[in-house]
């Protein structure tokens, strides 16, 4: 069957088609003038990508688009979870409001399981929406327009209130544990100091015993001054001894003078060998600490600076984790913000009666061309010449009646050439 056969049939069975098409509107219609009006409300969130009151964000001030993505699909799943929906019926006490329970088609839900379906209703009517945008659609739909909104805000509160307690908890838990693992590394880095101090108070000791050993102390030009004045004093001794005796007054003198010059040798050696120590420079016996080749301190000395610093390390970038925590536990607000609240709507989401009238036409016509056909494969018409040449191979002498336009017969005045091949010959 082709269009325009198609097409007759359902003019002449357009009876069918009429009374099909009239029945789906009106079916349509009726449903949805008494089918149960719902109303959405909808709640605009903005989220922003990074936090101002955190100070782990300015370590990375550029989010990638694929991150963003990601993360704004993450929100979408936290304002669709269970917990967010339950904060939303503790919030507006849905379980003790019989309205509210009316709204959501919960009249004679059980008093035992009122929370569980409560939840499971809040999610199933509640929808969020996101785009390329940093801006969340959350709508909720009931039977009741007040209510509407005011889920739908509560959801935006509960959200909100969701995500701070998100970014708080783990914070705090997180300031806690550094400030226990911040006692132990203070511990371990006095204990590393005090037994550096000792160590130098050690090598202080021995510098103060063998001062001449630090080459700072030898090489000092004093020093030297005095150790020359001393040499000199120390020959002109044993000239006064040959020449005067040891009890000569001028011998005596010079053993006095010689003292003098010894003592000063000493303090001052004694002065540069407590600098050079304070000042960190390994000393010892035969400057076996300064070298580290020999003796066994020296390298106990690098081991001690070596674990001071390393304690010094950790300790500060532990310490430096526990601010960041602290500072973000005490955070009051979220990344998070309302951007337009939700109104009660004024006019009903479902049922769209428009919309179901356009496609109960569009049903209505579909239904009817198909009633209209199989009327007609199961009771065909000749309507057409091309119906009769379809359905026989006897050629087409004359037609009456043509479209019903026509009321008198009219023979073929000319038949085709193929017509009269077809007749049969006279005799």
């Amino acid at each position: 069957m082709n269009l325009r056969q198609l097409l007759r049939a359902l003019r002449a069975r357009r009876r069918v088609f009429v009374v099909a098409l009239a029945s789906v509107v009106l079916a349509a219609t009726l449903a949805s003038l008494t089918m149960p009006k719902s109303y959405r409300a909808t709640v605009s969130l903005l989220v922003d990508t990074r936090d101002e009151q955190s100070l782990s964000d300015a370590l990375r001030p550029l989010v990638l688009p694929q991150e963003r993505m990601s993360y704004l699909q993450t929100q979408v799943d936290i304002l669709t979870s269970p917990k967010v929906a339950r904060a939303v019926a503790q919030e507006l006490r849905l379980a003790e409001s019989p309205g509210a329970l009316a709204a959501l088609g919960m009249r004679g839900a059980r008093s035992g399981r009122t929370e569980e379906l409560l939840v499971e209703v809040l999610r199933r009517n509640f929808k969020a929406e996101t785009s390329q945008s940093s801006v969340i659609q959350a709508s909720f739909t009931c039977a009741d327009p007040r209510w509407a909104a005011a889920i739908a805000n509560a959801y935006a509160k509960a959200y909100v209130d969701t995500m701070l307690e998100l970014r708080v908890a783990p914070t705090r838990k997180a300031a806690a544990w550094f400030d226990e693992q911040l006692k132990g590394l203070r511990a371990n880095l006095e204990d590393a100091q005090a037994k550096l101090a000792q160590a130098k108070l050690a090598v202080q000791a021995k510098a103060t015993q063998h001062p001449e050993s630090i080459p700072q102390v030898a090489d000092n030009a004093f020093v030297q001054q005095l150790k020359a004045e001393l040499l000199h004093g120390e020959e002109k001794l044993q000239e006064l001894a040959t020449q005067y005796g040891a009890n000569h007054p001028v011998y005596r003198r010079q053993v006095s003078e010689n003292q003098t010059l010894r003592t000063r040798l000493q303090t001052e050696m004694r002065k540069l060998a407590e600098g050079a120590a304070a000042a960190g420079i390994e000393a010892g016996p035969d400057d076996a600490l300064k070298t580290g080749r020999a003796g066994p301190q020296a390298p106990e000395e690098t081991v001690l600076v070596r674990n001071v610093q390393s304690a010094e390390r950790a300790y500060e970038t532990a310490m430096q984790r526990y601010v960041v925590s602290q500072v973000d536990s005490r955070a009051s607000q979220t990344n998070v913000e309302v951007l337009n609240p939700a109104v009660a709507p004024l006019k009903p989401y479902r049922p769209n009666i428009a919309l179901n009238i356009a496609l109960s036409l569009f049903t209505g016509v579909v239904l009817g061309g198909i009633l209209a056909a199989l009327l007609e494969m199961h009771d065909p018409r000749v309507r057409s010449p091309e119906d009769l040449q379809s359905a026989s191979p006897v050629p087409v002498l004359a037609v009456l009646g043509e479209e019903g336009k026509r009321k008198r017969a009219r023979l073929l005045l000319g038949p085709p050439a193929t017509v009269l091949r077809a007749l049969p010959r006279p005799q």
